[in-house]
């Protein structure tokens, strides 16, 4: 499922990620991370403090689950087209990067 406003508020995102307590990095978005040169928590930082909501894509149910929202950012860098998919815990009280890779401007 698909709905065109973002289900999470960016400010509480950015105020949970900014605290390496309560931010989790997934393994899948460091991995898409480091080919384009965000080699540690600090660069990827740099790049979720910038997002806007002019940025905002789309939020979409998991696969897994289809009462888990992700929302869906797309930015552009110096050098990079970037996708980015985030989320809350559960309990609200930890940013979740899902996902940071190049986009290849698919609908994904």
């Amino acid at each position: 499922m698909e709905k065109r406003k973002p289900h999470y508020a960016l400010t509480k995102f950015k105020k949970l990620f900014s605290d390496e307590k309560t931010r989790i990095i997934t393994k899948t978005a460091r991995r898409g991370a480091v080919p384009m040169g965000y080699m540690n928590e600090f660069d990827i930082l740099e790049i979720t403090d910038k997002l806007c909501s002019d940025h905002f894509v789309k939020s979409m149910t998991t696969y897994a689950d289809s009462t888990v929202w992700q929302d869906v950012y797309k930015y552009k860098d110096e050098d990079n087209n970037l996708y980015i998919k985030l989320q809350l815990s559960a309990d609200k009280k930890q940013a979740v990067l899902i996902q940071l890779k190049e986009d290849t401007g698919g609908n994904e």
